[in-house]
This record gives structure tokens, C-alpha cells and sequence, in this order.
């Protein structure tokens, strides 16, 4: 979705995205995302764009629709992130520069290329930037078995509970038995 500088009216531009319409796969395809990760290309939200002098600010909330896989149980899950941006597009000195010349820029700045804003490119990065790297579906996933490979605590797994005690722990074991009993 790229936005034309010129069509960026005094008053500003808003944008709004209802999930219904394909938005970022052109992006989504133009970037290296990590291994077993999937955008869905649909938003919910909304994007201003307001003129700050020779500057634009780009500012606004998007929720979006992720697949990872747990880095615990491996298990797939979706997840809905809220992705809220604020971000400055500025002009480049010259218009035939490309992104690579461009280095003085802060960590909130973009620059506008040939007169265009790409949105959609906007989004996706800021998108990869807020992916975890250690997803969990849950906070207490349990984890893999290290013995037989099943999550622990699932029926697949008993080995938690048929472990043997560690042989350098016996006296404490037996004593304990005797205290309790």
C-alpha cells in the first residue's frame, strides 16, 4: 500500500482496516521472516498520517494475526499482536538515493522514497520487530521430556513419574520416607 506524499491532505489522512481486505502479502513476501512463522496479511486498526512541517507522521494501532510455533512444546498456535506505531517519514536529500545511502536516520525515522510512503513494508517491519524470540503458547507450557520426547505431564509421558531416584539421594529418600510415615 504505498501513499502518495502529495495526497497527504493538511488535515491528514486516516486509514482505517477492518480485517477484510489482503494488505501486507506483497510485503509479507519481501522480507526474511524466522522459520515457522506466518503473518496473516489481514489488519484490524487504523493508521494516521499528519504533515509536521517537511516531516509526516506516521502514528496509529494494528492489530495483527501471527502463527508461531512454541519454542518449548513445538506445538503451532496463533496469537493476535497489537502493534502500535510512531514513526517520522522524512524526504531524502535527493530523490535517486536509495534505502542503503540513507544512514543518519533514528530508530522512530523512515524516509520517503520517490515521493511515496509503502505502508504496507512500514507495517511488516514493525511486525518482524515485535516477534518473540522464544514464542510460548502458554506461560506455563511444560516443555518436552528430555527422556522420551512427549510434553510433560501429557498421557504420552511417564517418566516424570517412573524416574528413579539418583542414587547419591537414597539415605535422603529413605529418611524422608521414615519422617512422613
Amino acid at each position: 500500500m504505498k501513499i502518495k506524499v502529495e495526497d497527504i491532505p493538511s488535515s491528514g489522512l486516516e486509514i482505517e482496516f477492518k480485517g477484510s481486505e489482503d494488505v501486507l502479502s506483497e510485503a509479507i513476501a519481501n522480507i526474511e521472516l524466522p522459520l515457522d512463522v506466518s503473518i496473516d496479511p489481514k489488519l484490524h486498526g487504523s493508521v494516521t498520517l499528519n504533515r509536521d512541517g517537511d516531516q509526516i507522521l506516521i502514528s496509529g494501532d494494528i492489530k495483527v494475526g501471527m502463527t508461531l510455533k512454541c519454542s518449548r512444546c513445538l506445538n503451532q498456535f496463533d496469537t493476535e499482536d497489537l502493534i502500535n506505531l510512531n514513526l517520522y517519514a522524512r524526504r531524502t536529500i535527493r530523490e535517486d538515493m536509495d534505502y542503503e545511502q540513507v544512514s543518519d536516520l533514528e530508530d522512530n525515522e523512515v524516509f520517503i522514497c520517490h515521493g511515496e510512503i509503502d505502508l504496507s513494508e512500514l507495517i511488516v517491519q514493525e511486525i518482524s520487530l515485535d516477534i518473540p524470540m522464544k514464542p510460548l503458547c502458554k506461560d506455563d507450557c511444560p516443555e518436552l521430556c528430555s527422556t522420551c520426547g512427549s510434553i510433560i505431564g501429557s498421557n504420552g509421558c511417564f517418566c516424570a513419574r517412573s524416574e528413579a531416584t539418583d542414587p547419591r539421594w537414597e539415605k535422603l529418600v529413605t529418611l524422608k520416607s521414615r519422617l512422613t510415615s
